[in-house]
C-alpha cells in the first residue's frame, strides 16, 4: 500500500512540476508585453512615443495556474518525505528501502538515527535533494506572492524544470525509487523481518551524519535559485540588478549551510572513519569544494552588481558554475564513473538525466548571453585598476572558478579517455596539494589587501598609511608563528622523514625541504597579514562607534553587527579564514603518524612523539545487536616529565548482520595539537593494533572554522533589501494604482494589471537613482 502510495504521489509531482514549468515560462514570454503579469511589467527601454501609456490588458491565469503547481510540486514531495519518515518511525518493513536503512542500534541517538535514516541511502537522499529544491521554490513564490513580476515567474518555471528533472529520476530508475516494495520472502506475515538484513550503514551511526547531509543538501539546493533568477534574466531581458537583489538572501543562506555541511562532514571523518584526517580529496569532497569555491565569488560578484552595477556576466556566470558544480556532486555519487567512498552502485538512468542537466545548463546559458550579448553594454569601469576593490575581485573570480575547473577535472580525469591529460588516471592527493596551496596562499593575501583598497582605483599614499598598523600588527602575529615552526614544526618534518614509511614518502612528494618550508612560511605571513587586517577594521569601526556616538565598546560593537552586517560580518569571516589558514599548514603539512603493534599485556607501552601510551585492559563483548565490541583502555603521558595527560579508550565494532567494521577512535585534545588513536583490532600473532596521529594546531582549524561561519550568519541575520529594489517595488506599487485609476475614469474597461511603457521608464529612473545613492 504504502509503495503505491508514494509511486504515486512521485509521479504526480513530476506532472506537476512539468506542468507548472511549461506555464509559468509560456506565461512569461507569450503574455502581453511578453509578460502576462498582474501588476505592471518594468522595462529599460522607452516606449516610441514615451509620453503616452501603452495599456494593454494582462492574461494572468496561466501565471496564477503555474505558481499554485509549485505549492502542489512542494505538497506531493513533501507527502513522500513524510511516507518514508513514518515508515522508519513505525518500522514499517513493506519498503525496501527501510529494510535497507534502518538503524539497528541500542544507541540512546536511535530515534535522531530513524530520522537521519530518509537520507542515509541513494534513495532518501535524492528524494530529500528533490523536495528541498521544491522548498525553496515554493518559499520564494510565497515571498513573492503580492507581485506578480515576470522574474519570479521565469524563475519559478526554470526552478521547476529542476525539480520535474530530479523527480524523473526517482520514477524513472527503480535504483533510486523509495518506494520499491520488499520482497515477500523477506517478510514473516506480521510485517517483521524474517531474518537480520540490509539495516543502516555503521559508519552513519554518528551525532555528525544526522547533520551534514541535510546541511549540505539545503545548501546544495538553495543553489538553484540563483542559477533561475539568471536565467529567468535573460529569459526576460531584464538585466538590471533586480534578480540579483531577488535570490541574494538564498544565495548567503546556501552558502552558510554549505559551509557548515562542509565542517561536519569533517567532524565525521575525522572521529569516525579512523584514519585520523579530515580532507582526503575525495571525489565527492571535492565535488562540495567546487560549488563553495564558485558560490563565494558569486557571493562578492553580487555585491559588485547591486552596489556598482559592474560583475553582470560575472554574477550571471558564476551562479550557472554553482548550479553545474552542485549537480556534478550527485552525478559523481550516481554514474559510477568515478570511485569515490560515497559513491553509490551505478545507475544509467541517473547517468544520463544528471547529465543533460550539466550540459543543459550550460548551454541555456551560453545561448542566453549570445541571445542578449547587446542588452548588457559595458560593465562601467569593471577593472579600471588591478590595485583597487574592483581589480581583487576580479582577480578572486578568476582564481576561484578556475581552481573549481582544475579540481573537477583532476576528479574526473580517471573516466576521461586516455588520449586527454591524465585522462584514465586516478589523480593522487598530493597532486591536489601541490596545486591548492600556492592559490591558497594567494587568495589569503587578495582577502587581506582587498578591505583597505579603494572603488576603481587606490590612492597609494592613503593606502600605504591604512595598512601600517595591521602590517605592524601582523609582524608580531608572524613572529609568533615562526618560533612555533622553528621549535616544533622544523624538527617535526625532520623527525618525520627519519621515520621513513607512508608519511615521509608523502612529504617528499611535495618537493624539497625549502620548497616546503618557503610555504609555510608564506601561509603563516599571509595569514598573519589577514587576521590583523580583519581585527584592525573591527576594531576601527567600533573606535569610530565609541567616538561618534559615545557608545561603551560592547555597546558599538553589537550596533557595527546591526548598523553594517555585511561589512562587521565579513570582517569577521576573514578573521575566521585566517586561523583556519594556520591550523591547515599544521594538521595537513607536519601530521606525525605510526601504528603500533602492542602485545596484549597490561603495562606494555610505547612512544610516538611526545607522548608515551600504556596498556592498561583490553576487552571484547557483543551489544544488544549482538554486534562485537573490541576496545583497549591506554594510559597517555609526557615522555619527557612522566605526568599523566590522560586515558583513553578507542574500540572498534563489527556489525553482526555485515561483518563491517566501525572504529570509535579517541582524540586528546591540546591547545597546539591533537594526540588521535584509532585501534584497528588484533594481528595475527595476537598483538594489538593501534594506530597513532599527532596533529598539530587543529584545533585552530575548527575555531577558525566556526568563527568564519558565525560571520557568514551575523552578516545573513539583518540581511535587507537595498534601496534599489525597494524603490523599485514602491514604484511598482504606485504605478499600479495610477494605471487603475486612469482605466477607471476612462471607463474603457481597460484592466489595471497593464504594460505602461512610460512609467517603466520613470521606474528605472527612479530605481537607478536609489541605487546610486545607495
Amino acid at each position: 500500500m504504502l509503495s503505491i502510495l508514494g509511486n504515486t504521489l512521485q509521479v504526480l509531482a513530476l506532472l506537476s512540476g512539468l506542468a507548472s514549468a511549461a506555464l509559468l515560462i509560456a506565461g512569461v514570454k507569450l503574455g502581453p508585453c511578453g509578460g502576462g503579469s498582474a501588476a505592471p511589467v518594468l522595462r529599460e527601454t522607452p516606449a516610441p512615443d514615451a509620453s503616452r501609456a501603452t495599456v494593454t490588458p494582462p492574461s494572468p491565469r496561466a501565471l496564477r495556474a503555474g505558481r499554485a503547481l509549485v505549492y502542489a510540486t512542494f505538497f506531493l514531495l513533501t507527502a513522500c518525505v513524510g511516507i518514508v519518515l513514518m515508515a522508519m518511525l513505525t518500522e514499517n518493513y513493506s519498503l525496501a528501502y527501510v529494510v535497507s536503512n534502518y538503524p539497528a542500534t541500542d544507541s540512546p541517538l536511535q530515534p535522531l538515527y530513524r530520522v537521519s535514516a530518509v537520507w542515509a541511502g541513494r534513495q532518501g537522499s535524492l528524494l530529500l535533494w528533490t523536495w528541498l529544491i521544491s522548498a525553496f521554490a515554493a518559499a520564494q513564490a510565497f515571498r513573492r506572492r503580492t507581485q506578480g513580476d515576470d522574474l519570479t515567474s521565469a524563475a519559478l518555471g526554470v526552478a521547476q524544470i529542476v525539480v520535474a528533472l530530479f523527480t524523473a529520476t526517482l520514477v524513472l530508475s527503480p535504483s533510486n525509487d523509495p518506494f520499491m516494495a520488499t520482497a515477500a520472502e523477506y517478510l514473516n506475515p506480521d510485517g517483521t523481518l524474517a531474518a537480520k538484513i540490509g539495516g543502516m550503514n555503521p559508519l552513519l551511526m554518528h551525532w555528525a551524519m544526522i547533520l551534514h547531509p541535510p546541511a549540505t543538501f539545503i545548501g546544495c539546493a538553495a543553489m538553484t535559485i540563483p542559477f533561475a533568477y539568471a536565467m529567468a534574466a535573460l529569459i526576460t531581458g531584464d538585466l538590471s540588478a533586480r534578480w540579483v537583489e531577488l535570490c541574494d538572501c538564498l544565495a548567503v543562506f546556501g552558502f552558510i549551510f554549505l559551509s557548515i555541511g562542509m565542517g561536519l562532514g569533517a567532524v565525521w571523518a575525522y572521529v569516525v572513519l579512523g584514519w585520523g584526517g579530515f580532507w582526503a580529496w575525495d571525489a565527492v569532497e571535492n565535488a562540495s569544494l567546487m560549488s563553495w569555491l564558485t558560490c563565494v565569488a558569486m557571493i562578492h560578484s553580487f555585491t559588485m552588481y547591486r552596489k556598482r552595477g559592474v560583475f553582470k556576466r560575472w554574477s550571471m556566470l558564476l551562479a550557472t558554475a554553482t548550479f553545474i558544480f552542485v549537480v556534478l556532486g550527485t552525478f559523481i555519487t550516481r554514474s559510477g564513473l568515478v570511485q569515490s567512498v560515497h559513491a553509490f552502485a551505478e545507475d544509467p538512468v541517473s547517468t544520463y538525466f544528471f547529465l543533460a542537466i550539466m550540459v543543459a545548463s550550460g548551454l541555456a546559458f551560453l545561448l542566453g548571453m549570445l541571445y542578449r550579448h547587446s542588452a548588457f553594454g559595458e560593465d562601467d569601469e569593471e577593472a579600471e585598476s588591478m590595485l583597487s576593490k574592483n581589480g581583487t575581485y576580479y582577480l578572486t573570480n578568476i582564481i576561484m572558478l578556475m581552481a573549481a575547473v582544475l579540481v573537477a577535472y583532476l576528479t574526473i580525469s580517471s573516466a576521461l579517455p586516455g588520449w586527454m591529460p591524465l585522462g584514465g588516471s586516478v589523480v593522487a592527493a598530493g597532486a591536489y596539494n601541490a596545486v591548492a596551496r600556492p592559490v591558497a596562499v594567494a587568495v589569503v593575501l587578495l582577502m587581506a589587501v582587498c578591505p583597505m583598497l579603494g572603488w576603481r582605483k587606490t590612492d597609494r599614499a592613503k593606502f600605504a598609511r591604512t595598512m601600517r598598523v595591521p602590517a605592524m600588527a601582523g609582524m608580531a602575529v608572524f613572529a609568533l608563528l615562526m618560533a612555533y615552526f622553528a621549535t616544533v614544526l622544523m624538527p617535526e618534518y625532520h623527525e618525520i622523514l627519519q621515520a621513513g614509511g607512508p608519511a615521509a614518502d608523502a612529504l617528499s612528494e611535495q618537493g624539497p625541504a625549502a620548497y616546503y618550508f618557503a610555504l609555510t612560511i608564506a601561509a603563516f605571513a599571509a595569514a598573519s597579514l589577514l587576521f590583523t587586517s580583519s581585527l584592525y577594521l573591527l576594531v576601527r569601526g567600533v573606535g569610530a562607534r565609541m567616538r561618534n556616538k559615545g557608545e561603551s565598546a560592547p555597546t558599538a560593537l553589537f550596533n557595527l553587527f546591526r548598523r553594517s552586517p555585511a561589512q562587521a560580518g565579513g570582517y569577521l569571516c576573514h578573521l575566521g579564514v585566517a586561523v583556519v589558514v594556520v591550523g591547515l599548514v599544521g594538521s595537513m603539512m607536519y601530521v606525525r603518524e605510526a601504528t603500533l603493534n602492542l602485545p596484549n599485556t597490561v603495562g606494555e607501552s610505547a612512544q610516538v612523539g611526545g607522548y608515551v601510551l600504556t596498556l592498561t585492559g583490553s576487552d571484547r563483548c557483543a551489544d544488544s545487536q549482538d554486534n562485537e565490541i573490541m576496545r583497549v583502555e591506554l594510559d597517555v603521558s609526557n615522555a619527557e616529565t612522566g605526568r599523566k595527560l590522560g586515558n583513553v579508550t578507542p574500540s572498534m565494532k563489527v556489525a553482526a548482520a555485515t561483518s563491517q567494521s566501525t572504529l570509535d577512535a579517541a582524540v586528546l585534545t591540546f591547545p597546539l595539537e591533537d594526540l588521535f588513536i584509532a585501534f584497528q583490532g588484533l594481528n595475527a600473532d595476537g598483538t594489538l593494533s593501534v594506530s597513532v596521529k599527532v596533529n598539530p594546531l587543529i584545533l585552530f582549524t575548527w575555531v577558525g572554522g566556526a568563527v568564519s561561519t558565525l560571520g557568514i550568519v551575523l552578516a545573513f541575520a539583518p540581511r535587507r533589501a537595498t534601496p534599489l529594489l525597494a524603490a523599485d517595488e514602491r514604484e511598482r506599487a504606485r504605478g499600479a494604482e495610477r494605471v487603475a485609476a486612469q482605466a477607471e475614469e476612462r471607463g474603457s474597461g481597460v484592466e489595471s494589471g497593464a504594460c505602461v511603457e512610460s512609467q517603466g521608464v520613470s521606474s528605472a529612473g527612479a530605481a537607478d537613482s536609489q541605487g546610486e545613492r545607495a
